[in-house]
């Protein structure tokens, strides 16, 4: 199996109104090094988002990331929609509550 269909695995356990990071994929996956990376790559190339839920991927921090590969502009509004209409806020360009959000595996 590829990495990214591993990756697109993964986002897929992520349950609507919960996030997880791109380092709890990589951690995940038990890849070191800076495969959160990889893992941002990978959900950038996603053809199947929303289906493969990819917006539910933020930084370690609770800030909101990209979507797309993008970090501004519409495709940052869409991610927030989405995340909003799974019951997720954000504010600030970061979840709230975002320990209570955060999925790990």
């Amino acid at each position: 199996m590829k990495f990214a269909e591993k990756v697109y695995g993964l986002c897929k356990k992520i349950p609507k109104g919960k996030v997880s990071t791109y380092k709890e994929i990589g951690k995940a996956l038990k890849r070191k090094g800076m495969v959160y990376r990889a893992v941002g790559v990978a959900l950038k190339n996603n053809k199947h988002a929303p289906v493969i839920p990819c917006h539910r991927v933020v930084k370690s921090g609770g800030f909101i990331g990209g979507y797309h590969g993008k970090t501004s502009g519409p495709w940052l509004k869409k991610k927030i929609a989405l995340l909003k209409k799974e019951g997720v806020s954000v504010k600030n360009s970061k979840i709230v509550d975002f320990k209570k959000k955060l999925h790990k595996y």
